[in-house]
């Protein structure tokens, strides 16, 4: 049972919740666990894998209608959309971006938050690790009513989420010249039983199918990878549940 728990996902671009994060977002969205997506941005510098597009614009409206199709399947409840110019988060605000970021953890009320690591993913884009610095300054912000005050003002409260998680991934082979490293994994979560909705999720962005290759050979692995990065320590030194030991 979930007992009221809530997730917060703080990502780049659609897609990221399911590359990312979908097998154990589908886990806990079926338990009950109220799963929420900040997106900050549309998407619209990718390809679109053939499909035809006169523009960028156009580009993002199939993207977050993609990324909309695909929430639904993982079970996602609400997606925040920030609307960002793709490729370009490191030159935006980062100061704006924190605070939309505090913002939605006020809103949401997370126990755990999920984001990249510093590295930025197994690709290292730019906007992956400009979301990472923010995100990890929002998860300590938002419990200070000093940061940000003018939201305290609006009705929001602080919050302090009892867990930060970054996304990683087994050690790359020593012969692979193009993979990070991610950070030290302390949690194993097991989602072989969402394989077949995590990529029915990842089937939804259809303008990223010139990814799938590589979404099943990194993606689909038996379990997915969390390094803790702030919060409550685990009871375990590696741990198979991101909520394990915490209350509800």
């Amino acid at each position: 049972m979930s007992g009221g728990r809530a997730l917060a996902l703080l990502f780049a671009h659609p897609d990221d919740e399911t590359f990312a994060a979908g097998g154990a977002v589908a886990a806990y969205a079926a338990a009950g666990v109220a799963c929420h997506l900040f997106c900050a941005t549309d998407g619209d510098a990718g390809k679109s894998s053939g499909i035809a597009v006169a523009t960028r614009a156009e580009l993002g409206r199939l993207r977050r209608a993609e990324l909309a199709a695909a929430a639904g399947i993982l079970g996602i409840r609400s997606v925040h959309l920030a609307g960002h110019a793709d490729g370009a988060l490191p030159e935006y605000d980062a100061d704006a971006l924190t605070g939309e970021l505090v913002a939605f953890l006020r809103e949401h009320r997370p126990q755990v938050v999920i984001t990249f690591g510093p590295e930025g993913a197994p690709n290292g884009h730019r906007d992956h690790r400009a979301l990472s610095r923010a995100a990890t300054a929002a998860f300590h912000l938002a419990a200070r009513p000093t940061a940000y005050p003018e939201q305290l003002a609006a009705g929001r409260r602080v919050h302090q989420a009892a867990r930060l998680y970054y996304v990683t991934w087994e050690p790359p082979p020593l012969d692979d010249p193009k993979r990070l490293e991610g950070v030290p994994a302390t949690a194993r979560v097991d989602t072989r039983a969402r394989h077949a909705t995590k990529r029915a999720a990842f089937r939804a962005h259809r303008t990223q199918a010139m990814h799938e290759a590589t979404f099943e050979r990194l993606s689909m692995t038996p379990d997915e990878l969390y390094a803790l990065a702030g919060g409550t320590p685990q009871r375990a030194a590696v741990v198979a549940d991101l909520f394990d030991g915490l209350p509800d």
